[in-house]
Formats: structure tokens, sequence, C-alpha cells
């Protein structure tokens, strides 16, 4: 199944390359920078853990694995248009019940410019109208399947580490960080304090314990020196991406990221 959220930085466009390396055979699936969760619904695991720094991703996932036809009933009141969707903005996601919390971060995903999630320095959601050229409504349909998937999943609002502490040997584990170079800026599409270049020795460490556990682990990154570094202890792979971060069509660009794994290469799906 698809994911029913629309994310800067998906790795919708890579899913072929990912998924050859689920075998189906882990004990859980683990990402601990789940965003839209593309892979996991993808695969559909019977077992899984996800976590996230956003604390509003993480509520959407919770209300809907609880009970999605509240989230839905929520979000059909909510008016259409630029003006509503900054009336809805303005609201205080902490004023509102879960379900209606769920809601709003579902409309403003669907009618936000280019599926970003950006915060201000007071972690106010802030990014301008901008709806999809396809006008139609969100796929209910997508958000019911959703709640069958996310049933058998532990849902962690926290840093990457917070949700690796729960990874056991038999597990797979995905991992897609945000991109943080040095020699350029990459659009954040996170909030203030969320993951930067200081924290990739971290990330180092915790790919070094995992190893040592013999827990599998998938991981991609963009093409670029930092990337290199991080993952030459493990095998690499690298393969073309479309960007869609830029926005405008004429802006985007293709490009190459790196995939690596501890995975014997024989595990693979397709080997």
């Amino acid at each position: 199944m698809r994911s029913f959220i629309r994310w800067a930085g998906s790795k919708r466009l890579l899913l072929g390359h990912l998924r050859s390396y689920w075998t189906g055979t882990a004990n859980r699936y683990i990402e601990p920078f789940c965003g839209s969760a593309c892979l996991f619904f993808d695969v559909a695991p019977n077992q899984g853990i996800l976590g996230d720094l956003n604390q509003e991703l993480i509520c959407t996932f919770r209300a809907i694995r609880s009970n999605p036809y509240l989230v839905l009933e929520s979000l059909r009141r909510f008016p259409r248009g630029k003006a509503g969707y900054y009336k809805v903005r303005r609201t205080s996601p902490a004023d509102l019940a879960e379900n209606e919390r769920a809601a709003r971060f579902l409309y403003l995903n669907r009618y936000c410019f280019n599926g970003i999630y950006r915060t201000n320095g007071k972690g106010e959601f802030n990014v301008p109208y901008g709806p999809p050229k396809s006008q139609r409504s969100i796929d209910e349909s997508l958000v019911v399947a959703a709640s069958e998937a996310l049933a058998g999943c532990l849902l962690v609002n926290g840093d990457f580490e917070q949700t690796l502490r729960h990874a056991q040997p038999g597990d797979f584990v995905y991992l897609d960080p945000p991109y943080c170079l040095n020699d350029r800026r990459v659009f954040r599409e996170y909030l203030p304090g969320s993951f930067s270049v200081s924290d990739l020795e971290r990330l180092r460490v915790q790919l070094e314990r995992l190893d040592a556990m013999k827990i599998s682990f998938l991981i991609s990154y963009a093409d670029c020196a930092e990337a290199r570094r991080l993952l030459r202890s493990w095998t690499t792979r690298r393969v073309r991406a479309r960007r869609h971060i830029a926005g405008f069509s004429d802006k985007r660009r293709t490009a190459y990221e790196v995939i690596a794994t501890n995975m014997p290469l024989a595990t693979k799906k397709d080997a």
C-alpha cells in the first residue's frame, strides 16, 4: 500500500531498490526517521516500531491507529481554499482533541506547498498554502488501511537513539536521516533542534552497535563525502534519485543517493 502522507524527501521513487532488502523474515521492522513511512507501508510488516522527532506526525499515526473514522470525520469539517487553510494553520494543535489534531496535520499536509513540514523558532507550522495539482481530497481508504497497518506498531516520539534502543537481533532497521552536508545548504523540513551534521557521529555509533549485535540495517543518504565516510564499513550501492525538494518542476533534478547495508547480499529478496 501507499503512504497516506505527502512528504518532502520521501523515498517513494526508490522503493524499487529499497524493498529488495526486505525478505519478510525479520521479527520486526524498525524505522527511527519514519517521515511518511513509505517503505513500511509498502512492505507491510506484521510488527514494527516507527519513531520520529515530529510530535504532530506521531500523534497523527497514533490517532489513525486508534480510530481512523473519527479523524476523517474531523477532517471533513475543515474549510477548503486558501483562507480556510490559513485559518486551520493558525489553530494551535495543543488546543485540539487527538482526532482533531491528526485531522489538522492531514489537512495541512495535503494543502501546504509541496508537502513540506517546516516550523518557525517557536515550533509553529509555517508552510504557505500550495495545494497539489490534483484537486482530489485525501484518499480516505488509504487512511483506513494505514490504521490496520499500524495496529502492530509501537510509535515513538523522540530522537533516533530512543527508537533504536528497542532493536534486537532478528529485527530489520531502515534509516533515512535528513541530509546534512558541510559544503552546501540543504532544506531542513523539520523543527528546531532536528538532525544536523553534529549528529552524524552519533548515527555512526548506532550503526556500529547494530552491526555488532548482528541486527540487519539498511540506510539511504545523499551521495556525498559525509555519506562515504559514514558508510565505508558496509556494502554500498549508488542509485539515481529524482529530487522533489525544490518545489518547482524546472528546479528539480536527478541526483545520486547511497544505499548501504550490513546484510549479506545473498539475503536480498532479488538475489
